[in-house]
C-alpha cells in the first residue's frame, strides 16, 4: 500500500516518530508541517506499506525564489527490502516534479543505496558529496538538569543573551560552513520560524546557534575572540530549553569523518547516539546533489 499522508493521517504516525530516536527527523518535520511553521519549507509524506515494514518518504519542498531545491528523507521501522524503497519512489516520482531537482538526500545506507541508484537511472544528477554521520539525541530526562543551567546562566556587563534577531542574518549566514550562494533567505527563515540562541555583546551577535529544517541543531558558533568563556555550551543549552518546551525533538548530527567531535559525543554523558532496534549505531548518509 502506498500513499500520501493528508494531516489526519500524519498526525497519527507522530506518536511512532517521537517513540524512536531515528524518527526524530520525522517527528520534527511532522509537527512543523502540520503547524505550518515554515512557509518557504512545507513537507509532503509518503507512506508504504509492504513485506511487514513501514516506508515513510519526507519530501520538503524548496519556494524561496531562484532556489527550488528540494530535501527528500527516507525512513524505514524495519528491515529493508531494496525493491520496496525503489518502488516508492517510482510512485513519488509521478507525484513530485520536483524531484528532478532534489539538493540533499538523508537517509540510512539499505534506505540510500537503492534510492541514490534511483535517483542516477531517472535523472540527470551528478552526486557532489557523500557524508556519513551519527545522529545524537538528548533523552527526556536530562532536560530539568539543562534547565538549571538555562537558569544560572550569568554574563558579564555589556553581554546579554537571548534569541538570534533577524538583523543578525547576515551573519549567520556569512560564518555558516555549509551555507549556498543563495541559502540567506533560508538561514533568515530559520531565524524568524524556529527557535534560536545568541548572545550579544555592545548589541552585536558574538556567539548564536539554530535550528534547521528538521529541528537538528545547527550551526553553533563563536567568533574567535570570544571564544574559551564557555559561551558555547551557554548557547547549546539554551537553544536545547527552547526546543524542548516547543515540543521539537532535539537532535545533532556529527560527520564520521570529524573524529574529535565524535569521540567526545560518543563519551558525552548527556547525549545519547541514536540505534537501531538491534542495537547497532545508525550511519545516515547526508547525499548532495548538483543538476
Amino acid at each position: 500500500m502506498f500513499c500520501k499522508l493528508s494531516p489526519e493521517k500524519l498526525n497519527d504516525f507522530i506518536p511512532l516518530f517521537e517513540s524512536k530516536p531515528k524518527f526524530a527527523l520525522f517527528a520534527n518535520a511532522a509537527e512543523f508541517e502540520l503547524e505550518k511553521r515554515l512557509p518557504n519549507h512545507p513537507c509532503d509524506f509518503y507512506y508504504l506499506e509492504s513485506n511487514d515494514a513501514k516506508y515513510f518518504y519526507v519530501f520538503r519542498h524548496d519556494l524561496i525564489p531562484d532556489s527550488c531545491r528540494p530535501i527528500l528523507m527516507i525512513g524505514s521501522d524495519k528491515t529493508v527490502n531494496q525493491n520496496d524503497v525503489i518502488y516508492g519512489l517510482e510512485q513519488i516520482k509521478t507525484m513530485e516534479p520536483d524531484l528532478t531537482n532534489i539538493e540533499l538526500l538523508v537517509a540510512p545506507p539499505e534506505l540510500g543505496i537503492p534510492a541514490r541508484k534511483f535517483l542516477l537511472d531517472n535523472f540527470n544528477y551528478v552526486e557532489h558529496d557523500n557524508v556519513g554521520c551519527n545522529h545524537f539525541y538528548l533523552p527526556e530526562s536530562v532536560y530539568p538538569g539543562i534547565q538549571k543551567k538555562v537558569d544560572e546562566i550569568t554574563l558579564p556587563d555589556s553581554y546579554s543573551i537571548g534569541s538570534t534577531r533577524v538583523s543578525d542574518t547576515e551573519t549567520v549566514f556569512s560564518t555558516w560552513k555549509f551555507a549556498f550562494p543563495d541559502g540567506i533567505l533560508q538561514v533568515r527563515e530559520f531565524i524568524e520560524c524556529l527557535p534560536t540562541a545568541c548572545i550579544l555583546h555592545e548589541d552585536k551577535a558574538v556567539a548564536f546557534e539554530m535550528v534547521g529544517l528538521h529541528g537538528q541543531l545547527n550551526h553553533q558558533f563563536t567568533f574567535p575572540e570570544y571564544r574559551n568563556r564557555g559561551f558555547g555550551t551557554m548557547i547549546e543549552n539554551t537553544i536545547v530549553s527552547k526546543c524542548f518546551k516547543e515540543g521539537i525533538q532535539v537532535l545533532k548530527a556529527v560527520e564520521l569523518a570529524n573524529t574529535g567531535i565524535l569521540e567526545k559525543s560518543l563519551n558525552h554523558n548527556l547525549w545519547k547516539v541514536v540505534k537501531g532496534d538491534n542495537g547497532e549505531i545508525i550511519v545516515f548518509d547526508y547525499t548532495q546533489y548538483r543538476c
